[in-house]
């Protein structure tokens, strides 16, 4: 379930089309979402209802006016890497708001695609909002095995990188650029953080260095410095 006109203009310039489409009467005529409406092709069910209706069936306390069935896209993990191609694999990281903000970390690094093992549904309503439209334009695979993705991205050429608050190389001492081809940078859960059989299949280890007494940075901010701080070193 798509929430808004943007993200609906979104997911259409994205080659996506929905199957159903629903706007509340006050914003049927409002420029945005007759935009979007204007643009749907004849496929595509529009279903107008009244204000109360429509609260009735958003899935957020204060919905945006336009919601859109879609169908979620079937992404399977690459066979081969570029040497400038970023992968970010999140290990159990379950809250929709992380995983929907480092989507669109990942979208704004150019990141080839993001791994979920577990955790977060990419495409809960709250993920899809955290993303901002991201989650449509970064391939996004969901996978059930951590190790067989590490190993797969292995095989594909990846170098893995592995997030830890404690251990490994400042994350800006310039280990990034020190690496050749491609990489595939792993974080954990936000309250365990990474498994220690995930860290052992690490080629590395980075850690973001703190001057004050606060143990670790939430899993999304981690995830956005680690990687513009590789495209930067890159």
């Amino acid at each position: 379930m798509l929430e808004g006109a943007r993200t609906l203009s979104e997911a259409l310039a994205a080659g996506i089309k929905p199957a159903l489409v629903v706007v509340s009467e006050s914003a049927e005529q409002a420029p945005a979402a007759r935009d979007a409406l204007q643009r749907l092709d004849s496929g595509t069910e529009v279903l107008t209802l009244t204000e109360r209706a429509f609260d009735s069936v958003a899935p957020a306390v204060s919905p945006q006016p336009v919601l859109a069935l879609v169908a979620r896209p079937t992404v399977e993990l690459p066979g081969s890497l570029s040497p400038d191609d970023l992968v970010l694999v999140l290990a159990g990281v379950a809250d929709p708001g992380n995983a929907g903000t480092i989507i669109r970390a990942a979208g704004a690094c150019a990141a080839r695609c993001v791994v979920l093992v577990g955790g977060a549904d990419p495409w809960a309503p709250k993920t899809v909002r955290a993303s901002a439209g991201s989650v449509l334009r970064v391939p996004v695979v969901q996978a059930a095995d951590a190790p067989a993705v590490l190993e797969a991205l292995q095989a594909a050429g990846a170098t893995i990188v592995a997030a830890d608050p404690h251990d490994g190389e400042r994350h800006d001492s310039g280990v990034l650029a020190a690496l050749q081809g491609p990489v595939a940078l792993v974080l954990g859960s936000e309250s365990h953080g990474l498994d220690p059989s995930l860290r052992e299949l690490a080629d590395y280890r980075v850690r973001i260095p703190m001057a004050g007494d606060t143990e670790s940075l939430n899993v999304a901010m981690a995830a956005t410095l680690l990687a513009f701080e590789y495209r930067r070193q890159s």
